[in-house]
């Protein structure tokens, strides 16, 4: 029974990747280059991102001469699960399989204080603090939010979670029932609100808010509801990212546009240990389907047992980063897709501090990847002379944006007001304009 539904599996996953559009050309967002996943706050493995030296080889690289420049100009600050040490559980902020005891909205409170309140201030102050050595970078920093979704609940049924009503508490004075749909909506909506509010009373410097993210890798749970909170989530100004995982998941991975989504990174999930380990032919196909369908890609490594990619521990999973590399080289991901970033928990930490040449020499090139394709996507070229047209200009109530289809116009706290070219109506006030590209300037309106 179980081989006939597996196989059933396998033919509805293959009729959706049927019905899905073929572009043949890989995905790409407008707002962020190169994200980097930031664990955060959930688990014990994770790191204290509150620290300098934790959030540094994520932000900026020093390489083997001795230099040092900026790394990734995006962060996915999210979790997927939440301790309560009080009463000593750990709870899902998304479901993930069976037998799991679904968050409540404390957890998603506390999740939110830990972003919001620790980290985002600890990397602005980082921001800050490596401008003085290193300058302006060559994009604005970007954050991107992952936030909670309503969950089934597995307490009482191990092996099988449902949507059933249990004491996850009130929203705008409604008691939460998950069984009723409207009800998921109403969270996504409020995790939407939260992340809105949040970062604009944090009153940011360095970095824009780019939009929001779902931790969950494929879309059996949230499938029926992902799609309203993504249109909400446009209607405030905001992408909307996801990262599905490999094996099986095309009847939904490859319908990521039909659920909201802006861009959809495919996991090739090659890196990590199984039986049997995956081949390079595993690799190559989701380049290969990725590309099919409009995906970004996602660059994967870890530094934990039993998938170490530190040289020192495995050499043999330090070349599986290195064959991630080559083959988005061989197949132009680096020239023409959205790459997102994954390095476990501490993965660039333990990199930045392994005194092994090979991991130096590995990091190296891949930050130099990241420099150059930064560069294209900032147009700047290789002469730093560049001529400085002026494309952003204020008048008395309005912003007038010239030769930029790509700029956005951005309150001093972050929030985005408009994106594009014409004249534009607003409030007295001062704002920030990008023109998409690497070129940031304020403009006061009368």
């Amino acid at each position: 029974m179980k081989k006939q539904l597996f196989l059933l599996t396998l033919m509805a996953g293959a009729l959706c990747a049927d019905a899905a559009t073929l572009v043949n050309k890989y995905g790409t967002d407008t707002e962020v280059c190169d994200p980097v996943l930031i664990y955060t706050g959930g688990l014990a493995k994770r790191a204290d991102w509150t620290q300098a030296r934790n959030i540094r080889p994520y932000l900026t690289h020093g390489y083997a001469d001795g230099s040092r420049d900026w790394f990734y100009d995006a962060f996915i600050y999210n979790e997927t699960e939440w301790t309560d040490n009080a009463a000593g559980e750990t709870r899902v902020l998304v479901n993930a399989g069976g037998g799991q005891k679904p968050a409540v909205k404390a957890d998603w409170d506390a999740y939110f204080d830990q972003v919001f309140n620790k980290d985002l201030p600890a990397l602005d102050k980082q921001i800050s603090t490596w401008k003085e050595t290193l300058g302006e970078p060559r994009l604005r920093h970007k954050v991107i939010i992952g936030i909670p979704f309503a969950c089934k609940d597995g307490r009482d049924t191990p092996k099988q979670c449902e949507w059933k009503k249990f004491n996850f508490g009130t929203i705008d004075g409604v008691d939460m029932n998950f069984a009723n749909i409207e009800h998921r909506i109403i969270a996504g909506k409020y995790a939407v609100d939260e992340v809105l509010r949040r970062f604009e009373a944090g009153n940011f410097k360095n970095f824009d808010l780019a939009g929001i993210y779902c931790p969950e890798e494929t879309m059996y749970t949230v499938g029926d509801f992902v799609r309203d909170i993504n249109d909400y989530a446009h209607s405030k100004n905001l992408h909307t990212y996801w990262v599905p995982y490999w094996a099986n998941n095309d009847q939904y991975a490859l319908e990521w546009e039909k659920y909201g989504f802006d861009i959809c990174y495919r996991q090739p999930n090659y890196f990590f240990y199984a039986t049997p380990l995956p081949t390079k032919r595993q690799l190559r196909e989701c380049i290969e389907i990725s590309k099919q369908y409009g995906c970004g890609l996602e660059l994967e490594f870890e530094t934990s047992n039993p998938s170490n990619a530190l040289n020192e521990t495995s050499p043999a999973y330090h070349q599986r980063l290195v064959d991630y590399i080559d083959y988005f080289e061989q197949y132009g991901v680096w020239a023409e897709s959205g790459v997102a970033h994954y390095g476990g928990s501490k993965g660039y930490i333990d990199m930045a501090s392994s005194p092994d040449p090979v991991n130096q020499a590995t990091m190296d090139r891949l930050a130099n990847l990241v420099r150059e394709r930064q560069k294209r996507f900032a147009g700047i070229a290789d002469s730093p002379e560049l001529p400085q047209v002026p494309f952003a200009f204020a008048g008395e109530g309005k912003i007038v944006i010239s030769g930029a289809p790509e700029a956005a116009v951005y309150t001093l706290s972050g929030m985005a007001v408009f994106h594009g070219e014409g004249t534009f109506e607003c409030a007295p006030g001062i704002y920030i304009a990008t023109d998409g590209r690497g070129r940031s300037v304020k403009v006061a309106v009368r």
